[in-house]
């Protein structure tokens, strides 16, 4: 049996597309010229690869066999291209990272300008996400790698551990909690909760420890935006759990107050991610190493330090 990677390409992309005419754009051919090769791919095969519900496209339980490995196949194919492109060295290349909106704001601004210069032939795509799609970007090959606070991952997934951040308790120093020595998360479900949204590996971090006592937490206000959900903390609406990088300049400057919680502390762990045994570009080669070398001891210190220090001062994400 030899499959025809023309007809392939074109059920791939019509799949991961999901209607016939968002491929025949990504493939800048006609509509009917995908139509065709897909059918062809059927016929040659014998049986259904796609149901069409309007101008839909689901996989039949075969396609999605086929998918999965048209997947692999294409992925290779494109890492292929990039490694002949950038034959001769390992200096020059493309990369696409996916990270979180809080880790592009706090933490890529000290990894990035470091990997520039050391390897400034290599141009970085950084796209946002929440980690839990992180995870399914990787796995559909959005990005190679991804820089993400640790989330249930699935057995396909390779983590990196690179920091881990202590996650505090914040409010207003004009708040009933502020005076507080010591707050417990039983007393925490009768205060007014701002919290990240349900993606987001802090809250799933915070609920799990919520979970264990059973207790509910009263949340008025879900952001997916951090700098959105310290201003909201600073004005007197609610109390909030972050990672203690996040708040450090605010608390500094007595604009949020940290309150130690009884059942603490808690700690949310980043990684690298990406998936195992899958070939990687040599520009994701290298900035795993370079990932590498920051995560050891000595390293690991300079970065965090930096994280930490006033005069990281960087604009506010967007939402």
């Amino acid at each position: 049996m030899n499959i025809n990677l023309n007809q392939l390409k074109a059920f791939y992309s019509a799949a991961k597309a999901g209607t016939f005419s968002k491929a025949a754009e990504e493939l800048f051919v006609t509509e009917p010229a995908v139509f065709v090769q897909v059918r062809s791919l059927e016929r040659y095969l014998g049986f259904k690869l796609l149901h069409k519900f309007g101008k839909d496209l689901k996989l039949t339980e075969n396609g999605k066999i086929l998918y999965a490995y048209s997947q692999q196949i294409f992925h290779l194919v494109e890492m292929a291209e990039m490694a002949m492109k950038d034959a001769g060295t390992l200096e020059k290349g493309e990369l696409r990272v996916g990270t979180t909106n809080a880790l592009a704001q706090y933490l890529l601004p000290i990894i990035l300008p470091a990997f520039n210069t050391s390897h400034p032939g290599i141009q970085l795509y950084v796209e946002v996400e929440s980690s839990t799609q992180l995870v399914r970007g990787i796995l559909d090959h959005n990005y190679e790698i991804a820089i993400v606070a640790r989330v249930p991952y699935p057995e396909t997934i390779q983590k990196i551990p690179l920091i881990t951040e202590e996650i505090v308790l914040i409010t207003s120093p004009e708040s009933n909690l502020a005076s507080k020595d010591v707050c417990s998360l039983q007393e925490l479900s009768g205060y007014p909760m701002i919290c990240r949204e349900k993606r987001s590996a802090t809250r799933q971090k915070v609920w799990n420890e919520f979970d264990k006592l059973r207790v509910t937490p009263s949340v008025v206000i879900e952001a997916g935006n951090t700098e959105l959900i310290k201003n909201l903390v600073e004005n007197g609406r609610g109390a909030s759990l972050l990672a203690k990088v996040f708040v450090k300049k605010e608390v500094d400057r007595g604009r949020l107050v940290v309150v130690p919680v009884n059942e603490g502390p808690f700690f949310l762990e980043i990684d690298v991610i990406h998936v195992k045994g899958r070939s990687l570009s040599p520009a994701a080669e290298t900035f795993l190493r370079f990932l590498n070398q920051t995560a050891d001891a000595d390293n690991l210190d300079h970065f965090v330090n930096a994280m930490h220090e006033e005069r990281l001062n960087f604009p506010p994400s967007q939402a």
